[in-house]
């Protein structure tokens, strides 16, 4: 596995612990991958000749590439037999050209989205979005298996990633959304903790909601699951999906500028969770009472 950071190392994890043997690289920080049982070699091209089936999960497309393109790099030591599978998130195009690079050395590639926050691939609940070839996706399964038993074979390469654009639309709406019900409670008179218990157990629940409300509610926003810095791709890349298509967006249209002033404000580095902290200064000030001043 090549990005065994945040998103990877999880992943990492799971596959040990279902007995595949992993090898890694990371230039830096690889003291939690040894200590969980992986063997850290010394280049992306070293982890793919020792690797059957070698997964990528890099930030951004500047990373993939130099991973892939660099030297001792993974395309000079692909060869016939093996398989890729990309868990990044890039632009279609870029993941369609990746796979074309790929199959000229010979391999073959899935591309699989995660859709999920480190602690569900720790706790098995993300979700995997895979594009590519079918029969390819089924010789995968005891791999994807061991990372989680939710995965969807979507189609092509490129489906998966306008998948997980499509998830996270709904992950900045909902974020959002869990942001203004947890204040609108604590306004009301009730305790965070209270709202972020009563909630999750009824009609108004969402996935964000039971993931962000008790971080909102314990105001413990760093370290972040998920934070500012990792959406921000994702809201350019959705956006640009959804022009592309030509969908009306009212509630992502809505809903995305407060991330956007949450990243202009210095706060990247906390988790989206901390979006509430944007309506709290935008409410009236209350009453003891919990009523708004004016009333």
């Amino acid at each position: 596995m090549i990005g065994i950071g945040q998103l990877g190392l999880p992943i990492a994890v799971n596959l040990m612990r279902a007995g595949f043997r992993v090898v890694g690289f990371r230039r830096t920080d690889r003291e939690a991958f040894l200590r969980a049982g992986g063997e850290a070699l010394h280049s992306p091209a070293e982890v793919t000749r020792q690797a059957d089936v070698l997964l990528l999960c890099l930030p951004g497309e500047d990373a993939q590439a130099a991973v892939l393109n660099g030297a001792e790099g993974v395309l000079e030591a692909l060869a016939p037999g093996k398989i890729v599978i990309e868990m990044g998130t890039y632009t279609r195009d870029y993941k369609v050209q990746q796979a074309l690079r790929v199959q000229q050395a010979g391999a073959r590639m899935l591309e699989a989205e995660v859709s999920g926050s480190p602690p569900m691939v720790v706790e098995r609940r993300a979700a995997l979005y895979v594009g590519g070839d079918e029969a390819l996706f089924q010789e995968c399964k005891p791999v994807l298996d061991a990372i989680t038993e939710h995965h969807f074979h979507l189609g092509d390469v490129g489906s998966a990633v306008a998948m997980k654009l499509i998830a996270n639309t709904l992950v900045t709406i909902h974020t959002l959304a869990a942001a203004e019900a947890m204040n609108m409670g604590v306004r009301a008179g009730f305790a965070p903790e209270r709202v972020a218990e009563v909630i999750r157990q009824g009609a108004g629940n969402s996935a964000m909601f039971t993931i962000r409300a008790p971080l909102m509610a314990a105001r413990a926003f760093t370290p972040a699951p998920g934070s500012f810095n990792t959406l921000h791709k994702y809201l350019r890349l959705g956006a640009g999906m959804a022009r592309e298509l030509g969908c009306a967006t009212p509630l992502f249209s809505a809903a995305a500028p407060y991330f956007l002033r949450a990243l202009e404000g210095g706060m990247g580095e906390e988790d989206i969770s901390a979006v509430i902290k944007l309506l709290e200064a935008e409410s009236r000030p209350s009453n003891p009472s919990g009523g708004s001043s004016d009333q």
